[in-house]
């Protein structure tokens, strides 16, 4: 891992952990290892520039997890069911759920309309994954969308309320729900 990378993914996991307000630059060097010479030389317009990395950085890596969790089982209910599982599993051994999700970070760049896109941007791919999912099993696209939506924005509130409760069960619970409306769509 080079220096900007190193960078990128120390911001990312503290932005993803602790927030983008709590984390200050000096907070991503140390943890990082890297001199502060190396934080203006790859990211000259500073913080902004370095949580827009992150928040790429991020997304690809929670992508890339879920594509693998989807790709485990043939049917949708069983994929969705099975990543929210690992998920569960990950909080309980580790007692926290580390990079699953950039909810924290999109909360506080509200203010920034390139962060924002950013983070929008991840979150459509995230509801991408779902919907060809869906649609792989043969649900009809305009029914597969809006469930794919759902399912994001679902599973992002399940994340949050896991994580501010400790309890990694809502995430077994929004599993349950889940699948019984993917069943329903399959159903249909």
């Amino acid at each position: 891992m080079d220096t900007r990378e190193k960078l990128v993914a120390t911001a990312a996991s503290l932005f993803q952990k602790e927030g983008v307000r709590a984390t200050g630059l000096a907070q991503i060097l140390t943890v990082s290892g890297t001199p502060k010479g190396s934080l203006y030389y790859y990211f000259p317009n500073g913080k902004a520039q370095l949580i827009e990395a992150a928040i790429t950085y991020a997304g690809q890596h929670i992508l890339e997890h879920v594509q693998q969790d989807l790709d485990r089982y043939k049917a949708p209910d069983a994929a969705l069911a099975g990543q929210l599982e690992s998920m569960a599993t990950e909080m309980q051994e580790k007692g926290h759920l580390g990079g699953n999700s950039i909810s924290l970070i999109a909360l506080e760049t509200g203010d920034d309309p390139e962060l924002q896109a950013a983070c929008s941007a991840v979150f459509t791919q995230l509801e991408t994954l779902y919907i060809k999912k869906l649609t792989s099993a043969g649900i009809p696209p305009d029914r597969a969308q809006p469930l794919g939506q759902f399912i994001q924005a679902s599973i992002e509130g399940a994340i949050i309320l896991a994580a501010t409760k400790d309890n990694p069960d809502l995430l077994r619970q929004t599993a349950d729900q889940l699948t019984r409306l993917i069943k329903l769509a399959l159903a249909a």
